[in-house]
């Protein structure tokens, strides 16, 4: 049972740091191209996010 649920957290932690360094970096490229001024705030989140959701990944292993 836990190998499933370690198999389980493995497989959506991996997923979510994928899902979150792919929208980091299609908001850096709209961040980019915007020619007003910038709110950050959702690029800085997402980025770290996808950090600590790839260390998770590296505990899950």
């Amino acid at each position: 049972m836990i190998s499933i649920l370690t198999t389980i957290a493995l497989i959506i932690s991996f997923l979510m740091a994928l899902y979150l360094f792919s929208y980091s970096y299609i908001e850096g490229l709209r961040i980019s191209n915007a020619e007003e001024k910038v709110e950050a705030g959702t690029f800085i989140f997402m980025s770290c996010m996808a950090f600590v959701f790839s260390g998770f990944t590296y505990i899950f292993i």
